[in-house]
């Protein structure tokens, strides 16, 4: 019986994956883009492309230019998007604690979440400096070279960080990536004992990030906090100073975070 529960669970319908797909194609594109290069991006048929984006432009999620026939998103997935934002508990409630962070270290703050794997940015208050660090609101990033990936996966219960671990690829993106197993596994660790991440130039040289955990009712780490900026900022006195800061945001937001729930 479970196993027939757990396999009715998992039914999907194959066309709205493939239009979500066709979704997220346009938007990866930096110019709009014709059925041809999409079925081609996607290995589909162009004829089955050709219908997905026919729905999708009957529903007003993607505009076609009667000039070039090319398709590229329209406005109605940005109010959507909105939306959802507004419906994001987390990231407005959050978002003072952001820029109290970025007043205190003159630093870009962010606030990022754990999904599929990944890590996504669901807000940010933007450093007021000239050369700063900034990321687009809804990107993602890997889980191994970022710091709010090491508090994310570092506060997950063994098993769990284990599995994800099993299912990601250690891609090196720098020389100071962690590619290594086993050590990356002790650097959690090391993470989790001492309550914040850094990112030191692993996912990009000339950047680093300090990050710490914000925890629910239930003490799991829903969030993580962090901030960066150019490294050349981050020298051994500011990162002393900052990662006290940067944990004092995390426990006054994981205090306000449990007062309203």
């Amino acid at each position: 019986m479970e196993r027939n529960r757990s396999t009715k669970e998992k039914k999907t319908i194959a066309s709205v994956i493939k239009a979500i797909e066709v979704i997220e194609f346009i938007a990866g594109s930096e110019n709009e883009v014709g059925v041809t290069e999409i079925s081609n991006g996607l290995n589909y048929g162009v004829s089955a492309t050709y219908h997905l984006l026919n729905t999708l432009k009957e529903c007003n999620i993607v505009i076609q230019n009667e000039i070039t026939k090319k398709y590229s998103l329209s406005l109605k997935l940005w109010q959507i998007g909105m939306l959802a934002y507004g419906q994001n508990h987390i990231s407005v409630v959050l978002k003072p604690y952001l820029e109290k962070l970025k007043a205190l270290t003159g630093e870009t703050a962010n606030l990022t979440v754990m999904d599929n794997k990944q890590i996504v940015y669901i807000a940010q208050a933007e450093s007021n400096r000239l050369v700063k660090m900034f990321t687009t609101i809804g990107a993602t990033a890997p889980l191994h070279c970022t710091a709010g990936g090491k508090v994310l996966l570092a506060f997950k219960p063994k098993y769990i960080r284990n599995s994800i671990l099993d299912e990601i690829e250690l891609i090196k993106y720098t020389e100071n990536t962690i590619v290594n197993k086993e050590e990356f596994l002790k650097e959690l660790e090391e993470v989790r004992k001492q309550g914040f991440a850094f990112d030191n130039q692993e996912r990009e040289i000339g950047v680093s990030c300090i990050g710490a955990p914000i925890f629910d009712l239930n003490d799991h780490a829903i969030a993580c906090i962090t901030i960066s900026g150019p490294t050349a900022r981050f020298t051994d006195e500011n990162k002393r100073k900052w990662v006290n800061i940067v944990l004092q945001i995390a426990e006054e937001a994981t205090n306000h975070l449990k007062t309203i729930n």
